[in-house]
C-alpha cells in the first residue's frame, strides 16, 4: 500500500516531489554515486539512474537558472551520470537543461534570486555547470566532486 499525503493522494504518483539539489533527488543522487564508487553495488548506480530519469521528467524548474533549486543544479544531476556511466544520452540531457535556460519564456519567467550573483542560487553556479559542459569528463558540482 502507497503512503497517502494529507490531503489522501498516493505520495508515488504525486507531481509534488521536490527536484532540487537542496532536498530531492538532485541531491540525493551524489550520496548514491559516492555509494556506488566506494562498494561497486549495481544497487547503487540504479538508484542513481533512476533519480536522473526523474529529474529528467521532472527537473525543469521556473526558480531560476541556479545550482541548489534552479535548472543548472539539476543539469549537473546528467554530468554524473555521465561520468559514472559513459552513456552520452546524460550529455545530451544536460545540454538541453542549458538550451532551457536560453530560452525567452524561461528567461522571462524565471525567479530572481535573493542573491543573483552567488554560486549555489545565482549565475555564478549557473556558470559552473555551463563551463563543466565543455569538459564533461572532469565536470563537478562546485564542492561536492564525488571521484
Amino acid at each position: 500500500m502507497d503512503e497517502v499525503d494529507r490531503s489522501g493522494r498516493s505520495l508515488r504518483d504525486s507531481d509534488d516531489e521536490l527536484i532540487h539539489w537542496c532536498h530531492g533527488a538532485s541531491g540525493i543522487i551524489y550520496m548514491m554515486a559516492a555509494a556506488y564508487l566506494r562498494w561497486k553495488d549495481q544497487r547503487y548506480l540504479d538508484s542513481c539512474k533512476r533519480a536522473g530519469d526523474l529529474v529528467w521528467r521532472k527537473g525543469l524548474l521556473r526558480k531560476g537558472p541556479g545550482i541548489c533549486h534552479g535548472v543548472a543544479g539539476n543539469g549537473y544531476v546528467f554530468l554524473l551520470l555521465y561520468r559514472l556511466t559513459g552513456d552520452e544520452r546524460y550529455l545530451y540531457r544536460a545540454a538541453k537543461f542549458a538550451d532551457f535556460m536560453n530560452l525567452p519564456q524561461f528567461q522571462t519567467d524565471a525567479r530572481i534570486p535573493d542573491s543573483p550573483y552567488s554560486l549555489y542560487e545565482g549565475i555564478a553556479g549557473t556558470a559552473c555547470f555551463l563551463a563543466d559542459l565543455i569538459e564533461p569528463d572532469k565536470a563537478h558540482f562546485p564542492f561536492q566532486d564525488v571521484f
